[in-house]
């Protein structure tokens, strides 16, 4: 490789002042990032887990790391992990299960400690060894850029040095640090990768590592151009209407090839599989989830909404002289006289207080002013072209027998309607 591993070499970009927390495991590249942020007077703590897999040995790497922040005046935390009883509560192989776990306790000490950053020691190695293993998978171009540099608040500033790099440094500069045995094993995959396939390549191609890094420097280019031309497609063709965005399925039928848009397109909002957005473009009706959003048919539509909207009460009981802030603004003021700025003006003596604001129900009917009869809400809605979302957020004003006093927003029950023989009058504000 050209560029040596110096602390110079350390592309390390954050503020001075910023409160940096680096993960230890003993091993040569842990301690190598150690030493060259000692070195560059760059303070940060120490993080080190004890997975006990390797028994003594795993005591004695805590130690090992225990000792060394001691040595250098490092404020440290150690932890240690029940991998076993954690793989089998769920299906997990141990290597996932002990990246699951360490990487839950880094977020939790970095939210409780206030951490703006975690720095961990991963290299041009372990980013090949992650584009092979995604390769050999099967996956699309964000598989291939292995692993990122930067990763909201993960730092890898030895990402772009060889472990032969880390080696020399540490010899160079005396370091001690603490083998893994189970790093020689051939029982793991990545480990595989590593002694039996890099050595062949290193073989036919010395400098098969360097271009390495150069192509996942194009793989990177490659990817932030397709998210520019995505984000300006989601620009034009999504709608931002209230809560939920709306997108013309007509539109993106005229996108080719279509899965791969719908993938990138709606890979933001959870949804993995574009096959399902088809089938549901396809469909008369329907819906499908994301871990955070609903994506639901209507008519000629797609509706994308957040799942983590604002969750209210069923129902919110009210009295004549009431205001409401929220789930929507709501005032109501009882008067001798119709106020003509209000909204809405009701009938007070022919309502039973007190009243309630709730949603839809089955077998919900009312009289629509103006019209002569009763109509079921669901009919209402239909003829309103009411979208599902639309129908699941709008409100209704009850009275005390649950009898629809008002649609909010939309129409007045008949029956409450003022007439020449009102005295007391409900006016209703939004």
């Amino acid at each position: 490789m050209k560029n040596e591993l110096t602390t110079k070499s350390l592309n390390l970009n954050v503020p001075h002042g910023t409160k940096l927390l680096v993960a230890v495991s003993g091993g040569v590249d842990s301690m190598v990032l150690c030493d060259l942020l000692f070195k560059s007077n760059i303070y940060f703590e120490v993080a080190h887990c004890n997975f006990q897999l390797r028994k003594k040995d795993s005591d004695e790497d805590e130690t090992f790391v225990r000792n060394y922040c001691l040595k250098n005046d490092l404020n440290y935390f150690v932890k240690k992990f029940d991998v076993k009883e954690f793989k089998d509560s769920g299906n997990f192989s141990t290597q996932m299960a002990a990246r699951e776990l360490r990487y839950n306790w880094f977020q939790e000490l970095m939210q409780k400690e206030n951490f703006d950053y975690l720095l961990t020691a991963h290299h041009l190695n372990d980013s090949f060894e992650t584009f092979f293993i995604n390769l050999s998978r099967g996956t699309g171009i964000k598989g291939l850029t292995g692993i990122g540099s930067e990763n909201e608040q993960i730092l890898r500033p030895l990402l772009p040095f060889s472990k032969n790099q880390i080696l020399e440094y540490a010899e160079k500069n005396n370091l001690d640090w603490k083998e893994d045995s189970s790093n020689s094993s051939t029982d793991y995959v990545r480990n595989k990768i590593r002694h039996q396939i890099i050595p062949h390549l290193e073989e036919i191609h010395p400098n098969f590592l360097e271009n390495f890094a150069q192509t996942i420097q194009h793989l990177h280019s490659d990817s932030k151009l397709i998210q520019n031309h995505i984000q300006l497609i989601r620009n034009q063709l999504f709608n931002n209407s209230g809560n939920m965005i709306s997108v013309l399925i007509s539109e993106l039928k005229e996108l080719a090839p279509l899965e791969t848009y719908l993938f990138y397109l709606f890979r933001v909002f959870g949804f993995q599989y574009p096959q399902e957005i088809t089938k549901l473009m396809n469909s008369e009706n329907g819906e499908i989830q994301s871990e955070t959003h609903r994506l639901i048919k209507n008519r000629e539509e797609l509706l994308l909404i957040d799942l983590k909207q604002e969750n209210f009460e069923s129902e919110i009981e009210l009295n004549e002289h009431e205001i409401l802030e929220k789930p929507l603004y709501l005032k109501l003021l009882k008067s001798d006289a119709r106020d003509l700025s209000a909204h809405e003006s009701l009938d007070f003596e022919k309502i039973k207080f007190p009243l309630r604001l709730r949603k839809k129900k089955t077998g919900d009917v009312f009289f629509p002013f103006g019209m002569k009869g009763s109509k079921k809400l669901s009919k209402f809605f239909k003829d309103e072209k009411y979208s599902k979302p639309e129908k699941e957020n709008t409100w209704l004003l009850v009275d005390d027998d649950d009898r629809i006093l008002y649609v909010v927003g939309k129409r007045i029950d008949d029956r409450f309607k003022i007439t020449e023989h009102t005295h007391k009058y409900l006016n209703i504000f939004l």
